[in-house]
């Protein structure tokens, strides 16, 4: 299943650190991560999980957590809350509330959205609660310009000091092309995961590289590099399962 990709990122617990970011490369699919990621939360009782859908639908979700072995539906509504502004555009447009005008955007749209569901009864009754966003670049691509992306991560960060409960995971794809701002992000993350291509090329056995950084002292508004640690692993996604390799392991080369 998902536990071995989870376990090599430090993310099997239940109780997670409090800021995830995903940095996702250029032509290289790191979703599987927040599926499994997905799957983990639902699975631990009484922890609830937010999930904001921009990148691919909740459908999408329904059918990658088929595969790991859960159904989403089953939990939608108790421990799982869905924002899918994309979905909800296609189905209501014109009228969708997403789109709106003048100087309001949809990060700020977004970031109201989230804060409301959060702070009301069916998470405030949770043991932890977990914001899982998909994919902060799509933000670009419906108008927002990159300080509003910053300011709607900076203002996620803000909340998770409010709610000493509260863990946000966030992914951006084409790191390699939002340089900048993907690294302003993930400096400010106790756990960074960088899903990369192999320098030495397409492998069968292998889909990519993940490069795993975590802040041992989550309190170090610095991240200091002698405070945090890093390890490489390899991995190849099956149709029901994710396999780590060390490398080297199976003659690949990193």
């Amino acid at each position: 299943m998902a536990a071995s990709v989870l376990f090599a990122c430090g993310l099997n617990g239940t109780k997670l650190p409090t800021l995830i970011h995903i940095s996702e490369e250029s032509n290289v699919d790191g979703g599987f991560l927040i599926s499994s990621i997905l799957c983990q939360r639902l699975r631990i009782s009484n922890v609830g999980t937010l999930l904001v859908c921009l990148q691919h639908g909740y459908q999408h979700y329904t059918k990658a957590g088929m595969r790991l072995g859960y159904d989403c539906n089953v939990f939608v509504g108790k421990t799982l809350s869905v924002l899918d502004p994309l979905t909800d555009i296609a189905r209501d447009f014109p009228v969708s509330n997403w789109l709106i005008s003048g100087d309001t955007n949809i990060a700020d749209v977004l970031l109201q959205e989230i804060k409301k569901q959060i702070m009301g009864t069916n998470f405030s009754v949770r043991t932890h609660n977990t914001i899982i966003i998909d994919n902060l670049a799509i933000l670009y691509n419906l108008g927002a310009s990159k300080e509003d992306v910053q300011m709607f991560f900076n203002d996620l960060v803000h909340l998770t000091k409010q709610m000493d409960n509260l863990s946000l995971i966030t992914k951006m794809s084409n790191s390699d092309i939002f340089c900048v701002e993907d690294s302003n992000i993930s400096k400010c993350s106790s756990v960074h995961v960088n899903v990369l291509n192999l320098k030495s090329g397409l492998f069968h056995e292998v889909d990519g590289k993940l490069l795993i950084k975590r802040c041992q002292d989550e309190n170090d508004d610095d991240k200091c590099d002698w405070n945090v640690t890093a390890k490489e692993v390899l991995y190849k996604v099956n149709e029901r399962n994710i396999k780590i390799y060390n490398p080297g392991e199976i003659g690949i080369k990193a």
